[in-house]
């Protein structure tokens, strides 16, 4: 079917008369057919004295939905259209469709770029390139494919760095930096460096490698990105020196929300949940609006720190103040300040009210305090329900806690049955075991940074 005969006549694209119009339009358009519609009614309005490049940003913002539907015959005949209307001249619109077909088919996206004439193959074009090489497994053709890219840009580098970290080789990702800080006439940028942290935290390399990232940013005085300096905050915490957290955090000249949440997720790792709870109030005192994940922190500190009443005012503050709709994460908050405190009524009533259906760990944490208070009639409750979800093997001590619960309240047949669920659980588990000879892991050396 040709794109004009995509065209409808419905209300909607009738009433839009611009090119203006019908271009903000297709750019929040989400349904490929609508996106199709309104691409097609703005190519025919197109006027001659339009500016030419309006063709190639409807191209581009038609696109995305069609990416999104996941469908690579209808890329493709978006893609015969492109090479007729020769819209692939513009390099945003060869990048964009590069783009959706490495989402699809990387060895489409392949063959699409090596068609790409010269004139149109600029360095964005070939960054998209490589940042599809590197979504793939195959971490050899994109090493290749980069160090044959002869004019490197600070995004190459920064696409490969990540590359790297995002499949775990995290000892070559290191090298490759240390590599460009010398071969390289590019200076690392704030992305670099986010990156090569979250790499370093995920392998539990903080303590080694953050004071040695943090005298390179200080060094080659790298401005501190709001994303940078969350990430100092938050490896420090994470590197057990909060001290040094706190010191970055006061040296921030304009803190935003993200930095005051880092540093109270800090504390609150540390089970300093008074400084937690002070920050916080001083950050609501300075007027920054804090997030979801801030109220998780203080919480989680509430928790700590037993304050049951604070916590309930804070619960009360994000719902009523701030308009934050309660996630999972502070659902679970509060049964826990309420479970810890042996006011297990309370915990109970949060489970039997909240919006969203409780996962095991806001049951888990319930029965445990029904064990610690010998809270048995609350607890069959909680345990009728667990013993309806999926228990995977990382909560197999479940099993225990709901089979000394029911011996606890006498109930003899129920522990049997209990232990026996346990033990099809496990042979279940046994069988699908394999087993693999792994040779030696590599040492991981990598010198500091200069």
């Amino acid at each position: 079917m040709s794109l004009p005969q995509h065209l409808a006549a419905g209300e909607l694209l009738t009433a839009l008369h611009g090119t203006g119009e019908l271009l903000t339009a297709l750019r929040g358009a989400t349904c490929p057919s609508s996106a199709i519609r309104l691409y097609s009614l703005l190519r025919i309005r197109l006027r001659p004295s339009d500016p030419s490049h309006c063709a190639g940003r409807a191209a581009v913002f038609a696109l995305k939905p069609l990416s999104a539907a996941a469908s690579l015959p209808l890329l493709s005949h978006f893609h015969g259209h492109l090479l007729r209307s020769n819209l692939l001249a513009y390099p945003h619109v060869a990048s964009s469709l590069l783009r959706s077909y490495s989402l699809l088919s990387p060895a489409v996206a392949h063959h699409l770029f090596d068609e790409i004439p010269p004139a149109t193959c600029n360095m964005f074009v070939v960054n998209v390139m490589l940042s599809s090489l590197c979504r793939s497994s195959d971490l050899a053709s994109a090493r290749l494919f980069f160090d044959g890219i002869p004019d490197k840009d600070v995004v190459s580098w920064s696409t490969m760095l990540a590359c790297y970290f995002s499949h775990g080789r995290v000892a070559d990702g290191l090298a490759f930096f240390r590599a460009m800080t010398f071969t390289a006439e590019l200076a690392a940028d704030s992305v670099m460096l986010v990156t090569i942290l979250t790499g370093c935290a995920s392998a539990g390399l903080l303590p080694l490698f953050c004071r040695s990232i943090h005298g390179y940013i200080v060094r080659r005085r790298i401005p501190a990105s709001m994303h940078l300096g969350t990430s100092l905050i938050d490896c420090y915490a994470k590197a057990n020196r909060l001290d040094y957290a706190s010191r970055v955090f006061a040296r921030v000249p304009s803190r935003c929300v993200m930095h005051w949440t880092a540093m109270i997720c800090g504390m609150t790792m540390h089970l300093q949940s008074e400084e937690a709870i002070r920050l916080f109030e001083e950050m609501c005192r300075r007027g920054v609006r804090p997030n979801a994940m801030t109220f998780t922190a203080v919480l989680r500190a509430c928790g700590h720190a037993g304050l049951v009443e604070q916590g309930r005012e804070f619960f009360k503050l994000m719902v009523e103040k701030y308009d934050i709709e309660p996630s999972i994460h502070h659902y679970g908050c509060m049964v826990d300040i309420f479970a810890k405190a042996g006011q297990l009524e309370d915990a109970y009533d949060v489970i039997k009210t909240m919006r969203l259906e409780p996962n095991l760990i806001i049951w888990t944490s319930l029965l445990v305090a029904c064990k610690s208070y010998k809270n048995f009639d609350i607890a069959v409750e909680g345990i009728e329900k667990v013993l309806e979800m999926e228990i995977s093997d990382e909560n197999l001590g479940l099993y225990m806690l709901m089979s000394d619960l029911y011996a606890m309240g006498g109930r003899w047949d129920d522990v049997v049955k209990v232990r026996r669920l346990m033990e099809e659980h496990i042979v279940r588990k046994n069988r699908g075991l394999s087993s693999i000879k792994a040779g030696e892991p590599r040492a991981l050396t990598v010198p500091a940074t200069s």
